[in-house]
């Protein structure tokens, strides 16, 4: 079972549309006392209206002070029956330390809002682990 980001429902999408913000979790999923995912090797996140988008973005942002360390290209992967969408990540080139996911979603030139941020997961020695938790 892949546990999963939240991604909201992309709207309209002609060229005079904004998407609408991703919602990634919630206040309760985010408090959660699951174990933080180290390493992790995907993050996932439903996202309803996928036929719609054509990339999605990935900021991984430092936990400590919000600053932006890499924008990941996580292209299109299909969604399955559920919605539910899985980039693959690979977190190895970070400097070890605790980071969060924020999602954005593409459609042609329009971009949606910036997620609100994942759970915090930790970069440390050792293998990939899981995707990242709601």
């Amino acid at each position: 079972m892949i546990e999963t980001l939240v991604l909201a429902t992309l709207l309209s999408v002609s060229p005079a549309t904004k998407l609408s913000s991703p919602v990634v979790g919630s206040e309760a999923a985010a408090a959660q006392t699951a174990p933080m995912v180290k390493n992790p090797r995907g993050v996932g996140f439903t996202c309803p209206d996928h036929a719609l988008d054509n990339d999605h973005e990935i900021d991984i942002i430092r936990a400590s002070d919000g600053s932006l360390v890499q924008t990941i290209l996580g292209g299109d992967p299909p969604a399955d029956a559920t919605g539910e969408v899985v980039v693959m990540v690979n977190v190895q080139p970070i400097a070890f330390g605790q980071y969060r996911f924020v999602v954005r979603a593409v459609a042609g030139t329009l971009k949606s809002d910036n997620s609100a941020a994942s759970p915090i997961w930790e970069r440390a020695p050792g293998a990939p682990s899981n995707v990242v938790p709601k």
